[in-house]
């Protein structure tokens, strides 16, 4: 089993070399897939994953993406059965899970969130939080620190998109900040309180 990310320039025997598959038949199949060559080959930013046998043929590919705002993911499959391969596409619920991340602060932020392997949209997030308490461009020291815990929205247990986040802190020049998203129920607005 291996996972990956797809890049806009895979071809079928890039995303298969990098997946750890050695299997001309299935390189041939996804090549010649209609809906494989519209839903993944050139499309970057998929998570993809694949099962393969001991002797590194494929079994089954998998890729899940989120196509719009809906609340749910589309996955392709293509499986082997018998002597051939077929594809399909199937819609799935996206689930909401919650992630705890820090980091300490080297030489700004984003450096600082990309070494968490933090988002870049829980970072600007985090920057819209505490903006105007912290300018980010000349406050920040070395050594600060933050948390933040955000939701992430999962296809199958694995993460495709950040979602907002639920809480902060930002310790920075000696002073702690603190963040807490709150919404009323059945309320279609929330905001940032402190503690």
């Amino acid at each position: 089993y291996r996972t990956d990310q797809t890049r806009s320039s895979d071809t079928a025997e890039a995303i298969l070399q990098r997946l750890g598959v050695a299997d001309p038949e299935a390189a041939a199949f996804l090549r010649g897939d209609g809906q494989v060559r519209q839903t993944l080959l050139g499309r970057g930013g998929r998570s993809v994953s694949a099962e393969t046998t001991d002797d590194h043929r494929l079994v089954k590919l998998t890729a899940r993406w989120v196509q719009d705002d809906s609340g749910s993911f589309r996955r392709l499959v293509v499986e082997r059965q018998g002597g051939t391969f077929a594809s399909r596409i199937e819609t799935a619920p996206l689930t909401v899970g919650n992630r705890l991340a820090g980091g300490i602060i080297r030489s700004s932020l984003f450096a600082a969130t990309d070494a968490s392997n933090i988002p870049d949209g829980v970072a600007i997030q985090l920057a819209e939080v505490f903006s105007s308490n912290i300018d980010f461009h000349r406050a920040l020291r070395k050594e600060d620190r933050f948390s933040v815990v955000y939701e992430t929205l999962e296809a199958d247990g694995e993460p495709l998109r950040s979602g907002r986040v639920l809480s902060a802190e930002f310790h920075n020049n000696g002073k702690t900040y603190d963040a807490v998203w709150f919404q009323e129920p059945g309320a279609t607005k929330g905001a940032y309180y402190t503690l």
